[in-house]
């Protein structure tokens, strides 16, 4: 081994290192000072540049917003069209027969000296299907109409009702706002019934104040024969509906008293009925006339009779 060699220590490496990493620094320390001395205006603009793009990346441009599209635009504007211009047709310009129409009709015959305390109203109630509701009081018959219109721009009205049928022309006038008029006229008479459109208003039932109800009565009875179908329905209430093959329907009150069904309803003044009764084994008899009740017990017996059948057969 070479006995002039030195051998370094760690401590001598170290210091060795440090002067020479001192020296490199210093080199790179003028270097730096001079390029930047060289290069001031670019490392300027170098700052400003980045200032800006802070700026640009913590402040978002605002959103622009969505327009709408011009189809859609332009379907609005026709809806809209359209709807106004139903309006105006339906306010202005309805000569259609549907809806409830009022007439008022003198007590008596003799119209001199009638007022119009002494008047009472007729509805008729035309509906799109072409069936008809003739109303008086709390009576209702129902019927069936047909319209047409002729060469000449006249408008006939054709109605069936009660089993009659009455054959007229008509006109409508007016409008939604300041009321509509329906002229019911024949070719062969020069008067004219004039109709105002309306709602149907029908007299105030009042029960009477000695009612009680009777479960024996309350309920819904039927009376069919095959040609005529006849029902009563009871309320607990006090109220009752009368059916007669739905083609008349009365609405009234009743009280139990003595044996007898006293039920009241009105026509052109209050009118009252006397019905005698009496509770059967197999129903409620009125007026010598037996009803079955109708509250769902048939269908259940039968239902029964028929799981009991599917039982046994098991």
């Amino acid at each position: 081994m070479d006995e002039n060699k030195e051998f370094l220590t760690p401590e001598n490496e170290s210091e060795s290192t440090n002067t020479d990493t001192t020296s490199e620094t210093t080199e790179n320390t003028e270097e730096f000072a001079a390029f930047a001395e060289n290069n001031e205006d670019t490392l300027q603009n170098i700052d400003g540049m980045s200032e800006e793009a802070v700026v640009t990346e913590t402040t978002p441009a605002p959103k622009k917003k969505k327009l709408l599209q011009l189809p859609i635009i332009i379907s609005v504007v026709i809806v809209a069209a359209v709807a106004l211009t139903l309006f105006v047709t339906k306010a202005f310009f309805d000569t259609s027969i549907v809806g409830t129409w009022i007439q008022s009709v003198p007590m008596s015959s003799d119209t001199s000296s009638s007022d119009e305390a002494a008047n009472f109203d007729i509805y008729y109630t035309f509906y799109n299907d072409g069936t008809l509701d003739f109303t008086v009081g709390t009576m209702t018959w129902n019927g069936t109409y047909t319209v047409s219109t002729d060469k000449s721009g006249n408008q006939t009205l054709e109605r069936v009702l009660n089993g009659s049928q009455m054959s007229c022309n008509y006109a409508v006038s007016g409008n939604m706002f300041t009321g509509r008029t329906l002229e019911l006229y024949t070719s062969t008479s020069d008067e004219k019934a004039e109709l105002k459109s309306g709602n149907v208003v029908k007299p105030e039932l009042k029960v009477d104040k000695d009612f009680k109800a009777d479960d024996k009565v309350t309920g819904t009875w039927t009376y069919d024969n095959g040609y005529t179908k006849m029902t009563y329905k009871f309320n607990d209430d006090g109220t009752v509906e009368i059916n007669q093959s739905d083609s008349v329907k009365a609405e009234g009150t009743y009280l139990i008293k003595n044996k007898t069904i006293i039920i009241k309803y009105y026509y052109t003044d209050e009118v009252e009925m006397d019905v005698a009764y009496s509770v059967e084994k197999d129903g409620l008899k009125l007026n010598d006339i037996l009803y079955t009740k109708d509250d769902g017990s048939a269908k259940a017996t039968t239902a029964a009779a028929t799981e009991a059948a599917t039982t046994s057969a098991k």
